[in-house]
């Protein structure tokens, strides 16, 4: 019997690479199809490239979909199944959420390739971390925020000021943007003519990069925290809402990509989105740049979102 061997590139995506990648590691990879299955001491990641449901979007033509998930434990899987504390350890992700689909829970990313986009050089590089530290660092974080271990030693961050400055000079043009020390602070409005909130405007998003508070387990990084201004008075109902918020980025087609987690805020009844990059990714040029604009069309959307689930 005649058998056709896997394509590295499955629509465009470099598994091939990613696998290529990851044999260094103690982590086994092998192909079934246009998935990477990962294995790892306890738990197994899959990388699953799909053809989108409506490849067009906005006139740009979606090549793919791909989709990172690792299934919990058991123990762990039944120590997050209860109320509330799903959002409090979503706190501490870092390129992956905590996601509940159908009784079972994994962490997880997606990301949606573009036609003729040819982003690699800052895909890859999250792609890869999903698969190699994903899950381990949100366990890792949860263990040590529940048993008081210590956290991680953390040298210095390898994100300079000149980053942020970067970063302004492109965020500065669409927004009020701020820069202060190892940080950066935009607002995005999502209202016409809303602006700021010093100005008195309600309806903005509050977006932060910090190079200066390491991550409980993965150490020094950068942190990016994307707070919306809708607040819930509910704690019960906040928790549905950021756990479907989380659910539909998994599903997500023509969405920005999703290499972090929904949570609960600052005013601890708002929705916020939070990013942990570690300190080698800042070698992909361009990365805190990149989240940015992520973050203000996920602003956009999610506030579209919220008022589908009656959020305003």
């Amino acid at each position: 019997m005649f058998f056709k061997k896997p394509l590295s590139s499955p629509r465009g995506v470099p598994l091939g690479d990613l696998e290529a990648a990851l044999k260094p590691t103690t982590l086994k990879a092998s192909r079934d199809g246009d998935t990477l299955i990962v294995k790892h001491e306890r738990l197994v990641t899959r990388v699953s490239v799909s053809a989108p449901e409506n490849p067009i979007a906005d006139g740009a033509k979606i090549a793919a979909l791909v989709t990172i998930k690792t299934e919990l434990p058991t123990e762990f899987r039944d120590f997050v199944n209860k109320p509330g504390l799903l959002s409090l350890i979503n706190r501490m992700a870092t390129v992956g959420a905590v996601t509940e689909e159908n009784g079972r829970f994994f962490v997880g990313s997606r990301l949606t390739v573009y036609e003729g986009e040819d982003a690699w050089n800052v895909q890859f590089g999250l792609m890869l971390y999903s698969v190699i530290a994903g899950a381990d660092t949100v366990i890792g974080a949860t263990r040590k925020m529940f048993f008081r271990e210590p956290p991680r030693a953390a040298e210095p961050s390898s994100w300079t000021e000149q980053d942020f400055e970067f970063a302004h000079s492109y965020l500065s043009r669409v927004s009020v943007c701020t820069l202060g020390g190892l940080g950066l602070t935009a607002e995005f409005g999502l209202r016409k003519g809303e602006v700021s909130a010093v100005a008195g405007h309600h309806n903005t998003a509050l977006w932060e990069m910090k190079a200066d508070q390491p991550h409980p387990e993965m150490g020094s990084g950068l942190l990016c925290l994307l707070n919306m201004p809708h607040e819930i008075a509910s704690k019960e109902k906040l928790d549905h809402i950021i756990g479907e918020l989380n659910k539909l980025e998994m599903l997500g087609n023509d969405l920005p990509p999703h290499f972090g987690a929904w949570c609960s805020g600052k005013k601890d009844n708002n929705p916020a989105y939070v990013s942990f990059l570690p300190n080698a990714l800042h070698s992909a040029n361009g990365i805190a740049l990149n989240m940015s604009a992520w973050a203000m069309f996920r602003a956009q959307i999610a506030d579209a979102m919220l008022l589908t689930m009656g959020v305003r």
